[in-house]
């Protein structure tokens, strides 16, 4: 059976955080996964966006967006850069992910190629990924910072995304989940001008 923290209050439009997959020991509540699962993305950050970047390091092809996920969760999770293999409350069926991921990479090639607005992929890059809930946990940030390191090779200015209230409910977070909603209607711009949260789990 999957071990789940009891303890942890549900946040909404959460996925459901199952424990099995840890591997750092004496974590029990979700204040202390916040702090592993950020040392762990701090790194991916200063990798990627910390210096000078390359199409040749960041690739967007299916295999580097899987390897990213892998670079900011794998130190935490055993399932990281792994696609789940089970349907959620949220995203596509489990058997349709790499499918509709390269999907998502063929038509950002194809924005490339027809529009020089940057800005405007990146928001439906992030929406997609997150459309798409690849992994069991964590898509929410793995997404953003996909659409900052797509800014970023660019030669764009990055998203800011608040981090301090990390796992909690907010005014913040609640305005991005809005933004979600509405570019699942089609509403891009709005994600865009919303830009306003960082690494909020989902």
């Amino acid at each position: 059976m999957d071990r789940v923290i009891v303890t942890w209050k549900s946040i909404p439009v959460e996925t459901p955080i199952d424990v099995s997959g840890l591997k750092v020991s004496g974590v029990s509540n979700r204040s202390q996964l916040s702090v592993v699962e950020a040392e762990n993305v701090r790194k991916a950050i200063v990798k990627y966006l910390g210096g000078s970047l390359t199409r040749r390091t960041a690739k967007f092809d299916l295999s580097w967006m899987l390897k990213l996920h892998r670079e900011v969760f794998g130190d935490v999770w055993d399932w990281a850069g792994k696609t789940r293999t089970s349907n959620l409350n949220l995203g596509d069926p489990w058997h349709q992910i790499q499918t509709r991921l390269q999907d998502l990479c063929d038509d950002l090639a194809c924005r490339q190629k027809h529009s020089p607005d940057f800005v405007e992929h990146a928001a439906h890059l992030h929406h997609g990924a997150v459309l798409i809930h690849p992994f069991l946990n964590g898509n929410g940030r793995w997404s953003r910072l996909l659409a900052n390191i797509w800014l970023k090779v660019n030669k764009q200015p990055l998203t800011e995304w608040p981090e301090e209230v990390i796992g909690e409910t907010s005014v913040i977070r609640d305005e991005y989940l809005i933004s979600i909603r509405a570019a699942d209607s089609g509403d891009y711009p709005s994600l865009s001008r919303r830009a306003v949260a960082r690494y909020y789990p989902r």
